[in-house]
């Protein structure tokens, strides 16, 4: 069985961002939800921009910089 985890950047803004993390599994073709939501919230500030970097795949974190380096 294996676990898949969906990242959502919600609430993009020029200010802040949040990430939500939810793990899914696939049983008989049924795609579930395992545990809680997971949500945290970052500023546009050097500190967060470092935690989002060690958080993100390179992917996620290119368009949170996309808007937040405008």
């Amino acid at each position: 069985m294996e676990i898949k985890e969906k990242i959502t950047l919600d609430a993009l803004t020029k200010d802040s961002v949040s990430v939500l993390r939810q793990k899914f599994v696939v049983i008989d073709g049924t795609e579930m939800q395992v545990g809680g939501n997971v949500r945290n919230a970052y500023k546009n500030c050097d500190e967060d921009k470092s935690i989002l970097k060690e958080q993100l795949s390179e992917e996620y974190y290119n368009a949170v910089m996309a808007v937040w380096e405008v």
